[in-house]
């Protein structure tokens, strides 16, 4: 994907983000009473219909809730009948090298820059094997670092599973991103303004902290409560989030919930 596929509108980028969609082995199992594929079918059907001119489709990890190769057919049978590029990062649940099957610019032990006409989107991974937390490897916190010194003129949208920002939840919050300081350095050497979206929250966040604007997206799967020390689900549906940006930094997003 490149300046063709946005070349009609240089200065703007349109997207639809998508987290947490927990997908099982089989179309017809559960996970906390609900239907994860079917979820996901409803959602995609929802976005293709209301944003049909979108650039592509971002999901921000735990695309599998069992991580093994069935789970991710499930996932390519539903996106498969989409004509929309899709790009992945890997959240905790995830086998990495079997999501990248299906999503090969999924990053795993570097970052994957996609260049977007004057967007950029730097996907990097945070998985931690046997582990709920992320962590960015010193790697890849090097690449990531060498990148931004180098981008001029991009706006660039980060993208990792993981939360690098407390999210008032002290159970969420002690398995976010644990190397966020080392992260918000090298972010802090960048000029310019960035969005950076994350997932693994269940939930709505929308921070802006000076040049940083961080979002999160509510899961197409069950929600988590807002606000809370300890693990609580809410009742909301699930959702997905448009986002449309331009390169004078002007970020317009709506998040749609699903009956």
């Amino acid at each position: 994907m490149d300046n063709e596929l946005i070349g009609h509108r240089q200065d703007m980028l349109r997207f639809i983000h998508i987290t947490d969609t927990h997908l099982l082995n089989t179309a017809n199992e559960t996970f906390h009473q609900i239907n994860t594929k079917k979820n996901l079918q409803t959602v995609l059907a929802d976005c293709s219909s209301h944003y049909r001119d979108v650039d592509f489709w971002l999901f921000t990890g735990d695309v599998s809730q069992t991580g093994t190769k069935e789970s991710y057919s499930q996932f390519d049978s539903v996106i498969c009948n989409y004509d929309v590029p899709v790009y992945c990062v890997p959240g905790n649940h995830d086998t990495p090298k079997l999501l990248q099957n299906v999503a090969p610019e999924c990053p795993i032990d570097a970052i994957r820059v996609i260049p977007l006409g004057k967007f950029s989107l730097v996907l990097i991974s945070t998985w931690v094997a046997d582990e709920h937390y992320g962590k960015i490897s010193q790697r890849c916190l090097g690449q990531l670092q060498a990148y931004l010194q180098t981008c001029k003129d991009q706006f660039n949208v980060i993208v990792l599973h993981h939360p690098p920002v407390p999210v008032n939840s002290r159970w969420l919050d002690k398995i976010g991103l644990q190397n966020k300081n080392e992260f918000f350095q090298v972010l802090g050497s960048y000029p310019d303004e960035l969005l950076v979206i994350f997932g693994h929250v269940h939930q709505a966040v929308d921070q802006q902290l000076e040049k940083l604007r961080f979002l999160s997206t509510p899961s197409t799967c069950h929600q988590f409560k807002p606000n809370t020390h300890i693990y609580r689900t809410d009742r909301l549906p699930p959702a997905y989030r448009f986002v449309e940006m331009t390169v004078h930094g002007q970020i317009n997003t709506k998040i749609h919930y699903l009956e």
